[in-house]
């Protein structure tokens, strides 16, 4: 993947596939492209997790509660209501973090996952370029993933 005109392109094709073979296989059924979905950014829940070393950048899973709650439920084969709000934040830590490891190993060079976190409302973005982007829907409920990639 390295600087060819199509790295960017490579790269897109393996998040969007590694996307849907993560949530799939731990959800138990298929992501959908969703259109149009307003974004209220006071009300989403977003997790982060940081890649450092030859790639540098960040992944950003943004959702509604209600969508952070309906993978806490499927994830564990709990009804929605008895849910803890710490389950409910594991699932979505877990959930981003299995992603990113499985995206570590399509990425180009040696590279380290950080920790899990909440990740803030604004991003620095001064010195990260959006790479790629997704809208979809589990069950009806939105979710947007979104990979930057740190300048140099």
């Amino acid at each position: 993947m390295g600087s060819s005109p199509t790295a960017g392109l490579d790269l897109a094709r393996a998040i969007t596939t590694l996307f849907e073979q993560v949530w799939s296989a731990a959800l138990g059924e298929p992501l959908r492209a969703a259109e149009d979905v307003p974004w209220d950014a006071a009300g989403l829940e977003r997790f982060c997790v940081s890649i450092r070393g030859d790639w540098c950048g960040a992944v950003v899973l943004s959702c509604p509660h209600g969508t952070a709650v309906e993978f806490a439920a499927s994830l564990l084969g709990k009804e929605r209501g008895e849910l803890s709000a710490g389950e409910i934040e594991a699932t979505l830590f877990e959930l981003v973090n299995i992603f990113c490891g499985n995206l570590k190993s399509v990425l180009p060079g040696r590279n380290e996952l950080a920790l899990p976190c909440r990740a803030p409302l604004e991003l620095p973005l001064d010195r990260t370029a959006l790479a790629h982007e997704q809208c979809l829907s589990f069950r009806g409920w939105p979710l947007r993933l979104q990979v930057f990639s740190a300048l140099r």
